[in-house]
């Protein structure tokens, strides 16, 4: 039994030493990219939609970033000391950076990107935003992803003092007996499950929330 614990130990040090290495790996050559991306993005010479491609390419820089980061996380969640932050978040220019960001991938895509949002929206709201534009980015990737031909929604609903985030497209959705699943670690769904009359209906995914400040 001790044995045993002894080589559990060895490998979750072993795996925490490749996480660290491979992090720095990675960010050696993201630096490179948000450091010229800074640079052109202060070149007076570039147009405006240039400059705001530049932007969103800084945007998606930083959040790499910020992903590299959530690596040197997993010691924490091993040991079960993972705190959520509460930050005070700028809702706008928040969503505004997410759409920016999406509208493109889906455009190069030919699949349409909606996005809705309230006419009124609190300035500020509180959550943990590096986790929470973790959460909406990952849905939206698997959204223009898995999605052929129609649209990604995203839609913003706010009711005091809740904001809800819903992403939907018209993918092949998720079967029901996958739904307790697809939410354990490292489980990827089969696509092309569903019959052609499925795959034009919206489907609508998880609901992460925000309190606003």
């Amino acid at each position: 039994m001790q044995r045993a614990k002894e080589i559990a130990e060895a490998a979750n040090l072993a795996k925490s030493r490749y996480v660290v290495g491979l992090s720095h790996e990675l960010r050696s050559p993201l630096n490179s990219i948000s450091g010229y991306a800074q640079l052109l993005e202060q070149d007076a010479s570039l147009n405006a939609k240039p400059r705001e491609q530049v932007r969103v390419v800084r945007r998606s820089a930083d959040h790499l970033s910020g992903l590299i980061d959530g690596l040197l996380d997993i010691s924490k969640i091993e040991a079960g000391r993972l705190y959520l932050s509460r930050d005070e978040v700028r809702l706008s220019e928040f969503l505004d950076q997410l759409v920016g960001m999406f509208r493109l991938q889906a455009a190069a895509k030919g699949i349409d990107f909606v996005f809705k949002r309230p006419a009124v929206l609190p300035v500020v709201v509180y959550a943990d935003e590096k986790r929470l534009r973790q959460i909406l980015i990952n849905l939206l990737s698997n959204a223009i992803k898995f999605t052929q031909t129609g649209s990604v929604q995203f839609v913003v609903h706010y009711r005091s003092p809740v904001a809800e985030f819903e992403v939907i497209d018209t993918g092949p959705g998720i079967q029901a007996t996958d739904l307790e699943r697809i939410f354990a670690p490292f489980r990827a769904r089969r696509i092309g499950c569903l019959a052609a009359t499925d795959r034009d209906r919206p489907r609508p995914y998880h609901q992460p929330t925000a309190r606003p400040a």
